[in-house]
């Protein structure tokens, strides 16, 4: 049976898909050692018979403007663009020979509406899901599906900080329209559905998982 790569399997999203979905998956994490963006990612090498990836590595570098320096706006690129345009070239020959693949990015609702102190994280997961469009594009005729699930803010390790008293949470509640702070496992339902793009002929999407807000003020 083919298998799901996930790549930075330990976020608290790619584990709840883990946990909800029959599907069987290969895991690297970044923080356990087995999988370093920086390299020539040789760890991929040995990766077979897959019909589906979900790229899960991102960022959350909220500071003022002024204060972003080069580094920062680079560091950002390099996670969520860099390092998903790397996997997907180590691994898209064996996605191609899997005839109805699936490659699921995520993404950020700051892709699409203008928040403060997200110049950063903006540029980058705009630039991503720009990628993959493209992407999408270039290889519907390998019949490989390349879609986006965009959230607005979720409870997951990157977000600790943004979540840490009560008062922030429900000060991010009251800015939601639906008024929740994003669910992991409402994510990852997504994400599933999404790695069964071909069979719901999908592809080049951006799929918004964020309470309304993308669309509604």
């Amino acid at each position: 049976m083919a298998k799901t790569l996930l790549i930075g399997a330990n976020s608290t999203i790619a584990q709840a898909l883990q946990e909800n979905s029959d599907r069987e998956f290969i895991c690297l994490a970044r923080s356990e050692g087995n999988l370093n963006l920086d390299g020539d990612l040789s760890e991929l090498d040995d990766v077979t018979d897959i019909n589906g990836l979900v790229y899960f590595p991102g960022t959350i570098n909220l500071k003022p403007f002024t204060m972003l320096k080069e580094d920062d706006f680079l560091n950002d690129f390099k996670v969520n663009v860099l390092g998903a345009a790397k996997v997907v070239k180590k691994v898209i020959n064996q996605l191609k020979e899997s005839e109805g693949a699936s490659v699921v990015f995520i993404s950020s609702v700051a892709a699409n509406i203008g928040l403060p102190f997200h110049a950063s994280i903006g540029a980058s997961k705009s630039a991503l899901e720009g990628m993959a469009r493209s992407l999408a594009a270039e290889y519907t005729n390998a019949k490989v599906c390349f879609n986006v699930v965009a959230p607005s803010l979720t409870d997951t390790s990157l977000s600790t900080n943004l979540l840490k008293t009560d008062r922030l949470v429900e000060a991010s509640k009251e800015r939601n329209p639906m008024k929740e702070i994003g669910d992991p496992q409402k994510v990852a339902k997504t994400i599933d559905f999404l790695l069964d793009a071909h069979k719901n002929w999908m592809t080049g999407q951006v799929i918004h998982v964020d309470g309304g807000m993308n669309n509604l003020k």
